[in-house]
């Protein structure tokens, strides 16, 4: 029966099922229960019976089956019974009746009194287990949330209590099954968290997941407050920790099964000990932990700036072996193990083929040990051979990490003239047979055939020669002029000989080229010779081919990329593909990007050597021969330029494809652009078809396909002396970044001989060039102590070890000439004797500064008393240094000072004295 407010009866067991039903859906639901008569229209309803009871008991009783016309009386007018005889009245009416419920007929007595039932102040339960959320929020729980946490001692105490009254958060009044209150101390369960590591605050029930992470809370601690706490037990089972001696401070944690986890148990936070300035906790391994992501971010951290940060963090200082290992084992966790790398080979080349179809990427190794590995992605491939002009720049770098190696590296020329990586290899030693292995690859990887059309640049290395020689034939090689001229200047320094060779390699006419090699030929006839000896084809333009468009004399690319990779190159080998790749990838992306802020049809580089080329063409005047071909006058000769064959006779414009400075030169005659006419490996299209390919990413290294491969090690790698070098050698003629010019390539001269076989130290005329100085200065020393021998006055000194300054006028020098009565002087014959000069007072008196030295045999006079105390004193200080000598500059030029000019009294004057009265004019002083 449903009534018009929402109220249902429950009447049988199908209504109860609806009630459960309609708990777990509504937030709030409210039960009815009515004591007085009732009158509904289906007659007969169940209510529940309590007669003579003047509040109602929190429990619930069986409901009976009221009789029509019934009427109970109040139930404050009858006496109170008990609750027992309540119930035995209750299950007499339901037998002797014969009514039940539609299902049971027996009255449960255990589900009668329970003490279980939801108390007024039981809020917080209600919050628990009635919500909204439903039955999923209370799984979701997890036991350490569910469980209340006390002491140990008192768990059997709490279990079946209720409580009664909270007081605080920290105590809780609970009842015993026997009704006796009890206060007991609540403690709450914290969980500890590892990101909470900045302030670390143990408490009592702290949970910890495992001990490791206590562990590691615990050495926070330490560190952080800078104590010497130390470890009693330590093993999985406890942890019993105590500080030092004298200090309370005292943690003890073990497992808990109502957790299974490690709990603070004991735990006592007073420290009475003073804190520490070096903690054994302190070690690099976890300096490496905690500074992790620093070294992440910045893997170039300097030691310097590593240690400024741990002062401020610790107030603790570490040295610098310390911060070396934690560095390295820092670094060993981002860029993973060296060592174990090696293994990985197998599966990072499946995962590169994978990921990236068409690309080239294998590993040979030989008796277990490594031996080199090939890596080419096929975007490379693809947009050399779609944009790229046919030249490839070779060469060979060194890897920085702990077992070294090689990595040779192929890179083009893109549109723009910039680096295009085409593939690197890593090998153990760069050798013959290294360059052979890696050129062989490459031709077979670019399926090519025919090697005319391309151009090999590389350094003059004599093996590399032959190995090109004999996988390239038709190839046109190159050498870089830099590297020919590091070779050239071990014999013939000097800027003169420099330009000279660089001025050869540029001469792009064959005319020009035999000038200048005769002027190196009136230069130096060995010089000459060692460059006839080379093939021009190799390093002068006059002989280069025009077909690949390329004038480079450098094989800058190359170390450009070297440069490029060289964080790469001091990490492991994995992750030094994998940053490689990476490096690619993105650069990729970015030239990509370029293309959408470029505009005409050439690239930017490229018209910036356009632009400068015509502004060199102000020189140069055109004259118009036939259609097409124009003849063009300049400072440095006369030039044909045929429009039509797109050629000039300097051979530039065939050698770059861009218009040259003569041919810019005819198009201001025309009136047409030189834009028209470069060559269409310079075009933005180009470059876009060059950059069009996509480098696809790597996915993590726990799913890449596993190969199974051989175990392989390391190779062999002798441990040199002392920390491994980073930075290059830089050759002698590479300009330094420095204040002083480099004394490289100069001639040294005997300053005696003027020999250039040896110096002054081992000239054979050491000895008599010495004689020889002596005789001479001889006579100018005595000829300057001549004069000043006149002023000096000999005084006899005897040797002391402390001698006696006494100044005496000239009166009483006279006196002790005289033998004097009461004290007797000694003087020493054999003593040294010292001139010292003649100061003259304004009066005229003389005085002389002497130093002598006297045997007192009675101390009655003020002399006496006054050497001896002078004695005392210089006995008890130190020695005094020598006075300062003169200094040379201020000798040298004083013969440069000008006259001393006549001082004035300085006295100001109102009027300007006349120059012509001499008696006006003021003395001199």
């Amino acid at each position: 029966m449903e009534l018009g407010t929402g109220l249902r009866i429950i009447d049988c067991d199908r209504d109860t099922m609806s009630m459960i039903a309609v708990v777990l859906k509504f937030q709030y639901f409210q039960l009815f229960v009515h004591h007085s008569d009732m009158d509904f229209d289906t007659g007969n309803i169940d209510d529940v019976v309590i007669s003579g009871s003047p509040v109602l008991p929190a429990v619930l009783s069986p409901k009976c089956r009221r009789y029509e016309g019934e009427q109970h009386q109040k139930s404050g007018q009858e006496p109170r019974r008990s609750r027992r005889n309540l119930m035995e009245e209750d299950v007499e009416n339901c037998s002797a009746n014969g009514d039940s419920d539609s299902d049971d007929t027996d009255c449960d007595q255990d589900w009668v009194d329970s003490d279980n039932e939801v108390a007024e102040d039981d809020d917080d339960l209600y919050e628990e287990w009635v919500d909204d959320k439903g039955e999923n929020q209370r799984r979701s729980k997890s036991k350490m949330e569910q469980d209340s946490d006390y002491d140990t001692e008192d768990l059997e105490e709490l279990e079946g209590s209720d409580v009664e009254e909270e007081k605080s958060g920290d105590e809780v009044v609970i009842v015993d099954k026997q009704g006796r209150k009890k206060t007991k101390k609540k403690v709450k369960v914290t969980r500890w968290r590892p990101e909470n590591n900045k302030g670390v605050e143990f408490k009592i029930g702290m949970v910890f997941m495992s001990v490791k992470e206590l562990r590691a809370a615990i050495q926070e601690y330490i560190l952080q407050n800078r104590v010497g706490v130390h470890y009693l037990k330590n093993d999985l089972q406890r942890i019993r920790c105590r500080c030092e001696d004298g200090c309370p401070w005292f943690l003890y944690a073990a497992p808990d099964s109502r957790h299974e986890a490690f709990v603070v148990k004991k735990y006592v936070g007073k420290h009475d000990c003073e804190r520490d300035w070096v903690v054994n906790q302190f070690t690099a391994k976890y300096l490496a932990s905690h500074y992790l992501e620093k070294f992440r971010a910045d893997d170039k951290m300097s030691l310097k700036n590593f240690a400024m940060i741990i002062q401020q963090d610790f107030n603790m200082s570490a040295s610098r072996s310390k911060l070396e290992r934690a560095r390295r084992f820092a670094l060993t966790q981002i860029n993973g193990d060296e060592l174990a790398q090696y293994n990985l080979l197998w599966d990072f080349a499946a995962e590169i083929r994978r990921s990236n179809p068409g690309s080239t990427m294998f590993v040979n190794a030989k008796a277990g040990l490594f031996e080199n590995c090939y890596m080419s992605l096929d975007a490379c491939k693809r947009g050399l051979l779609a944009g790229c002009r046919p030249v490839i720049g070779i060469d060979g770098c060194h890897m920085k990490n702990r077992f070294g190696g090689v990595m040779l590296a192929a890179v083009g020329v893109d549109p723009n003239d910039c680096i295009f990586p085409i593939a690197l290899a890593i090998v153990e030693v760069e050798d013959t047979d290294s360059w052979k292995w890696f050129l062989n690859t490459l031709k077979e990887d670019l399926a090519i055939e025919n090697t005319r059309p391309w151009t090999i640049i590389s350094d003059r290395q004599k093996g590399l020669i032959n190995v090109v020689n004999a996988l390239w034939p038709d190839a046109a090689h190159r050498f870089c002029v830099r590297h020919l001229h590091q070779n050239f200047a071990k014999h013939w320094r000097g800027d003169i000989f420099k330009n000279k060779l660089w001025q050869i390699a540029r001469a792009t006419r064959e005319v020009d080229w035999k000038q200048y090699m005769d002027e190196m030929k009136a230069l130096d006839q060995d010089a000459y010779e060692y460059l006839e000896g080379i093939d021009p084809k190799q390093w002068c333009k006059a002989f280069f081919d025009d077909l690949p468009k390329c004038d480079l004399l450098l094989n800058n690319i190359c170390e450009v990329f070297n440069k490029y990779i060289l964080d790469a190159r001091e990490m492991p080998v994995v992750t030094c593909l994998k940053k490689i790749m990476n490096q690619l990838m993105i650069r990729f992306v970015s030239k990509r990007k370029e293309t959408e802020d470029m505009c005409g049809t050439i690239c930017p580089k490229i018209r910036k050597k356009l632009d400068k080329n015509i502004d060199f063409a102000v020189n140069y005047g055109a004259s118009p021969a036939a259609e097409q071909l124009f003849k063009v006058e300049g400072l440095r000769g006369e030039y044909e330029v045929n429009i039509q064959k797109l050629e000039c006779t300097c051979r530039a414009w065939q050698l770059s494809g861009i218009p040259c400075r003569h041919a810019c030169a005819v198009f201001r005659h025309e009136r047409s652009k030189p834009e028209s006419v470069v060559h269409k490996c310079y075009s933005i299209d180009a470059f876009k078809a060059a950059y069009g390919q996509v480098i696809m990413p790597c996915s993590d290294p726990k799913v890449w396909p596993k190969m199974n491969g051989p175990a392989m090690r390391p190779p062999k790698f002798d441990k040199q002396v002392g920390m491994p070098s980073k930075k290059r050698r830089r050759s002698a003629l590479e300009e330094e970044d420095g204040t002083r010019m480099s004394r490289h390539g100069i001639v040294g001269h005997c300053s005696i001989c003027n020999s250039t076989e040896h110096n002054k130290r081992k000239c054979p005329r050491c000895g008599e060039y010495a004689t020889a100085q002596e005789e001479h200065a001889a006579p100018a020393q005595e000829e300057h102590a001549a004069p000043a021998q006149k002023d000096i006055v000999p005084v006899h000194v005897e040797p002391q070890p402390q001698p006696i300054q006494v100044v005496l006028a000239d009166e009483e020098l006279q006196m002790q000439a005289q033998p004097p009565q009461k004290m007797a002087v000694k003087r020493n014959n054999a003593a040294k004797k010292k001139t010292l000069p003649v100061q003259k007072t304004s009066a005229g008196a003389s005085i002389v500064q002497s130093v002598m030295s006297y045997d007192i045999s009675e101390s009655t006079s003020v002399i006496n008393i006054l050497q001896e105390q002078a004695l005392a004193t210089q006995q008890s200080q130190t020695p005094v240094p020598g006075p300062l000598p003169q200094s040379q500059f201020i000798a040298r030029c004083r013969d440069d000072l000008p006259p001393r000019r006549p001082a004035t009294l300085g006295l100001k004057r109102k009027k300007p004295l006349p120059k012509k009265k001499k008696e006006n004019m003021l003395p001199n002083v």
